[in-house]
């Protein structure tokens, strides 16, 4: 038998924001979306931030089911508010990721420097969701509130009506 060189132990894997969980829909008792948490070294519940954010990226180019079951050794389901809350959030991902997919890039060289342009803003508040959703949709008005300050301290004389066209492109008119 050979003896192994380096380490004994393996990491646990980094875990991508933009990361899809492997999941199956299934219609049982209405539709059920089942995540593979098998291969995951995180804790499997959906109050994990890094197992919500795979559930969410799911969810956005998905249906919204009525049950989501995390598979592992025990099965947790969750139904109800935790559903809602996760509808919410996917839905406004899949905002997020339409609106970025729409943009096109600007032709001013101040435009694309600026700190509340387009493209910033809607990477900005996708990394925010992806990186704690919690957090970030119970401090939605927050993160708006920070971006009108950005855009208040511009030179430019329409940093605030572009923050606005961008938020409303994402349908985000509730900030």
């Amino acid at each position: 038998m050979r003896h192994r060189q380096g380490p004994t132990k393996q990491l646990a894997p980094s875990i991508n924001p933009e990361t899809k969980c492997p999941h199956e829909y299934i219609e049982d008792e209405g539709l059920q979306l089942e995540i593979d948490c098998s291969s995951c070294a995180g804790a499997h519940d959906l109050s994990n931030g890094k197992c919500l954010t795979g559930v969410l990226n799911v969810m956005a180019t998905g249906a919204v089911p009525e049950a989501i079951v995390l598979r592992r050794f025990i099965h947790k389901r969750y139904r109800g508010e935790a559903i809602r809350l996760a509808a919410t959030l996917a839905s406004e991902l899949a905002s997020l990721n339409r609106a970025i997919t729409s943009q096109e890039p600007p032709s001013d060289r101040r435009c694309r420097t600026c700190p509340v342009g387009a493209d910033r803003v809607l990477r900005t508040l996708k990394r925010r969701l992806l990186d704690n959703p919690e957090t970030y949709h119970a401090q939605r008005t927050a993160v708006a509130a920070e971006l009108r300050a950005k855009a208040g301290g511009q030179t430019c004389e329409r940093p605030m009506r572009c923050l606005e066209t961008t938020l409303s492109s994402a349908s985000m008119e509730v900030f």
